[in-house]
This record gives C-alpha cells, sequence and structure tokens, in this order.
C-alpha cells in the first residue's frame, strides 16, 4: 500500500491540533476495565509475579487486542508488529543497527507472548542508556496497535489518555498555536481567532514543511501535531510556504492556551450556518438544536451544517442528534467479533428541520461523522456537498493501562443503516467540489459557495412551484 495511503486509513486526514489523538473513533460511552489474564491465552503461568510495570502495560496490551479487537488477531502478528516498533524507535533514538531477534512459528498466544517479553526486556536492557524502558514499552504497545492497521485501535501515552478524558467532557483546551491542518503535507485549513496562529499571519492554504527544523514531509500528521503542541509559553518554529507565492518563510511562534467550541452557528446572508467539530457529549446536541431553532426563528431558508473536519465521538451523542434530523429507521448496524449483528434505529425521531439542507463533508469527517452524514443521504433529508470522507469507521473503547497511558480498540465493525461499507471507503458526497486552497488562502471557501448557490437554487425552485405542488 502507498504510504500516503496508509497514513490516510492510519488516522484522520484533519485532526484540529487540539485534539491530537484524542478525537478519534466512535467511541462507545465509557471506558472499559482491562481483562482478566485468559486461561485460554496467557494462562496464570504467562504472568510472573515480578513483572516490571513496563512488561505488565505490554502485556496488558497484548491481551486486549487479542481478547476483545473487532476481529480475531494473529498473536504472530501482533509480536511482529510490536518488534516494528521498537526497532522504529530504537532507529530514532540513535542505534543504526538493531540486532534480529528470535522468532516462534504458530499462533500459540502464549507462546508469542514469551517471545515478545524476552524479546522486550532483552533490548530494554542493552539499550536502555539510548531509550528509557518505558518508551520502549510504549512503542512495542504502538507497533501492537499499528498492526491492525485500523484507525480506531491506538495508543494514548498517559498526556494523550487526559486529553481524551477532557475531549469526552467537551473541553477543548490546549497549549498551541491555534490551527486545523489537513495531511498528507500538513496544510492550515483554519485558523482559529485570537490565537498564536492568527496573530503570526497563519492563512489557510499555508503548508507547514517543517517544525523546528524537522521536515514534516512523510511524516503522519499527529506526529507533527506533537511536535507544535508545547507548554504555554514556549516558542516553536515553523517554516511555511506561502498558499499564493509558494515561498518559505520562517515562522516564531509562542504557544498560548487556546479554547476550540464544539457548536459554531452564524447566518450567511437568508441561510443559517451550524459548525459542529465533534460528538464528545451530549451538550452539543442542545447547542446544534438550539442553534437550529434560533436561525429558523429568525427566518433563514436553508440550513448549512459543517461537518468538515468533524472527527467523531460517541455514538449515542451522534444517534440522538440523527434522531433531530431523520425519521425513525434504521442509522447503522454493528457486527462483533463473534459476527452477532445489531441494527441502531432511530424511534421517536423529532425533526427539527423546516428548511432545506446541506452537509459539507470532507477527508477529516470520520467516524460518527461519516455515520451522521450517511444516514442523511440514505434517509434523503439533505444533500452531501464536499469529497469523500476518511473511511475511518468502527465502534471502539478506550482502556486505561496500568501506568496511565490508554489503549483504544476496535471492539465493533459498524456500517452504515442500510448496510454499507463505510470503514476504508467513506462516503461519497451527493456533489463533489473540490477545496481549492489557493482560493481558501484568498478567502473563498469553494465547497461552502457551493452549498449557498445549491440551497438558493432549491429555494428558487421551491417558490416557483404552485402552491399546491410544494
Amino acid at each position: 500500500m502507498p504510504s500516503d495511503l496508509r497514513v490516510t486509513r492510519r488516522r484522520l486526514l484533519v485532526v484540529m491540533l487540539a485534539l491530537a489523538l484524542a478525537a478519534v473513533g466512535v467511541v462507545c460511552p465509557g471506558s472499559a476495565p482491562a481483562p482478566a489474564l485468559a486461561a485460554q491465552q496467557l494462562g496464570a503461568q504467562g504472568a510472573p509475579a515480578e513483572e516490571s510495570p513496563e512488561v505488565q502495560i505490554l502485556r496488558q496490551a497484548y491481551e486486549l487486542l487479542l481478547e476483545r479487537y473487532a476481529m480475531p488477531l494473529d498473536p504472530a502478528a501482533l509480536v511482529a508488529g510490536a518488534e516494528k516498533g521498537m526497532t522504529q524507535a530504537l532507529h530514532e533514538a540513535g542505534v543504526e543497527r538493531v540486532p534480529r531477534g528470535l522468532t516462534a512459528p504458530g499462533g500459540d498466544a502464549l507462546q508469542q507472548w514469551r517471545v515478545l517479553s524476552q524479546r522486550y526486556q532483552s533490548l530494554a536492557a542493552r539499550y536502555a542508556d539510548v531509550l528509557p524502558a518505558r518508551e520502549l514499552a510504549y512503542a512495542a504497545i504502538q507497533g501492537l496497535a499499528d498492526s491492525a492497521d485500523d484507525s480506531h485501535t491506538n495508543f494514548l501515552t498517559p498526556e494523550q489518555y487526559q486529553e481524551h478524558l477532557r475531549w469526552s467532557r467537551g473541553d477543548v483546551s490546549y497549549a498551541g498555536i491555534g490551527a486545523r491542518m489537513r495531511g498528507p503535507l500538513p496544510t492550515v485549513v483554519e485558523v482559529y481567532p485570537d490565537t498564536p496562529a492568527e496573530q503570526a499571519g497563519l492563512r489557510p492554504g499555508d503548508a507547514i514543511v517543517a517544525v523546528d527544523g524537522r521536515p514534516t514531509t512523510d511524516t503522519r500528521i499527529e506526529e507533527m501535531v506533537t511536535w507544535v503542541r508545547g507548554e504555554e509559553g514556549t516558542p516553536v518554529r515553523l517554516t511555511v510556504q506561502r498558499a499564493i507565492t509558494g515561498q518559505e518563510e520562517e515562522l516564531t511562534l509562542v504557544r498560548a492556551r487556546v479554547h476550540v467550541p464544539f457548536v459554531e452557528s452564524r447566518r450567511i446572508d437568508d441561510l443559517g450556518y451550524v459548525q459542529l467539530r465533534g460528538f464528545p457529549e451530549p451538550s452539543v446536541v442542545e447547542g446544534v438544536e438550539a442553534a437550529i431553532e434560533r436561525l429558523q426563528r429568525e427566518g433563514i431558508r436553508g440550513l448549512i451544517l459543517d461537518l468538515r473536519g468533524n472527527s467523531g465521538g460517541r455514538i449515542d451523542v451522534g444517534t440522538r442528534l440523527l434522531s433531530r434530523f431523520v425519521p425513525d429507521g434504521p442509522i447503522y448496524q454493528a457486527v462483533d467479533r463473534r459476527g452477532r449483528v445489531e441494527i441502531a434505529s432511530v424511534r421517536d425521531a423529532r425533526p427539527i428541520l423546516t428548511v432545506p439542507l446541506v452537509v459539507l463533508i470532507d477527508e477529516g469527517t470520520a467516524s460518527m461523522g461519516e455515520l451522521f452524514a450517511a444516514a442523511v443521504q440514505e434517509h434523503g433529508v439533505g444533500r452531501l456537498i464536499g469529497v469523500t470522507t476518511a473511511g475511518s469507521v468502527a465502534a471502539s473503547v478506550v482502556v486505561a493501562l496500568g501506568d496511565g497511558s490508554a489503549l483504544q480498540l476496535s471492539i465493533e465493525q459498524v456500517y452504515s443503516g442500510g448496510g454499507a461499507l463505510l470503514d476504508k471507503v467513506g462516503v461519497t458526497p451527493d456533489e463533489v467540489v473540490e477545496l481549492d486552497l489557493i482560493a481558501l488562502r484568498l478567502g473563498h471557501d469553494a465547497q461552502l459557495s457551493r452549498a449557498i448557490d445549491y440551497l438558493h437554487e432549491r429555494v428558487a425552485s421551491r417558490e416557483a412551484m404552485p402552491a399546491g405542488a410544494r
């Protein structure tokens, strides 16, 4: 698979600098406890009494993936992923040649765990002066997660896990510069007001080609996010390629506290515009509903719901909001690792829209954002404009590990209400409109403009029809 496609599938293409890893996923409410050792897998003999804390969290992650992942995983493939993660981390720490480790054939979980445990402990002892044992364990766990090739299966450091918890409470506050990016070459698509990014003159369409001298080419966008973020009041040096001229400039920004609201709304002439950045917790439902009802009282003639960059969130929150847009009926299907199918439907729907609807989507619309868009399309209650979504759809849980880090993992495969495959496919809009970054730099949002034109066309068409035919 080409590297750029792998990046596309691994994570969201549009990531708020606020969220890094925290916002990905159709996340089931709450976190699940870590499982006890499964007798048929590691067994009591697989957990020595004197395991180090690092070995314990590595075992937890290995066990979680074997026991709870949406589909049965091959233990040998997991161990190979962990080996790859550790080798890469050591290379990045300056170790040019990492000696190969022993392997074991077959899919016996206990035997593969012994291989992984011994390999980790050998590398941790040999390179302790180069890479701390905990960092090596984190690299191994990231490798375990990466081996699933699933955008909803990720390792979260303790700091990232705390961000996830804040995000799930609706608190998006972070120390950074205040810009939203998309990949694969990190490109600014939105600059938040009153932030270091705005004060430094960053504009949509500008590309970040280096951070503190480190090139961003072939760098995962969430990794670049971690470079840009940092402690409040500290500087970060960006090499920026301007959208219009193509020239590179060096900018030094001082990180500050940035607050990003999940719901924003305004009028655009005779139309309403509501931007929804995620589905973290129930208050966003009230926020969107209140904004729409206010705009309709003001006499708008159409509504634009902007889900671009909406990286998902809780599936129960998205379902509740959908009941305000679609009639009763199926909105998604979930399949667990045993093949059992659950069809989730809206019941007792209370649609609130009285005007035509356009939903804007892009490569950063992911997970619950994609399910929402698919339901609007399948129920025929609005028109989707933009480009195909991220193709990152699954039901996942976030489970705390023993040291304050966490593992997010898919526990169910999720399809649209009509049974359409969305993961690694995405939702195709009714009308494809690419975002012209150079035009965006000049203040012209092609996708938003087309939504405005479409709604005006709809309004004019309705008004031209005889009253009895509407």
